[in-house]
């Protein structure tokens, strides 16, 4: 859905990010239908109902019009010397507003909530085949490849 636009205005700065609800479930679906991911309308009413210490989903809107979302979960230690990670397992905007910065900010709030969750490092998880246009996104926000994930980012101290 195209949402009429000032000329000029930049509107990632226009949009709201907040928590994911049950009721986002077919924008959801919808989504990752676009990028060629089919979900099961009874696994996203489970993933929205995680724990937020371990798991969290967000939705990007712009004047109260869901236009993207993203997951990013903690992912388990395998030893307990092992560095916390946190993962980001989808990050999408609709179609109709890609390249207005929306997953920057989306991106951004992954960063935020995997500090938060006690994470050093945030991992993409995303298949890098399906996805190969985005590995310069990635690059540009500070992601590199590393032996256990495509793209991984040493995340700093809480701002």
């Amino acid at each position: 859905m195209t949402i009429p636009q000032p000329a000029g205005a930049n509107r990632a700065a226009q949009v709201v990010l907040r928590p994911a609800r049950v009721s986002d479930m077919f924008l959801l679906m919808d989504l990752a239908d676009q990028v060629g991911y089919s979900l099961n309308p009874e696994w996203i009413r489970t993933r929205l109902r995680a724990e937020p210490a371990t798991e969290d989903h967000v939705v990007a809107t712009l004047h109260d019009i869901p236009v993207g979302a993203a997951h990013v979960y903690l992912s388990p230690r395998q030893t307990p010397e092992d560095a916390v990670r946190a993962s980001v397992t989808a990050l999408v905007v609709d179609e109709e507003h890609r390249d207005e910065r929306i997953g920057s900010r989306l991106l951004d709030r992954c960063e935020e909530l995997a500090r938060q969750m006690g994470a050093h490092t945030l991992e993409i998880v995303i298949p890098s085949r399906r996805h190969e246009d985005l590995h310069g996104f990635w690059q540009r926000h500070g992601y590199a490849r590393d032996g256990s994930s495509p793209f991984a980012k040493v995340l700093g101290a809480r701002p």
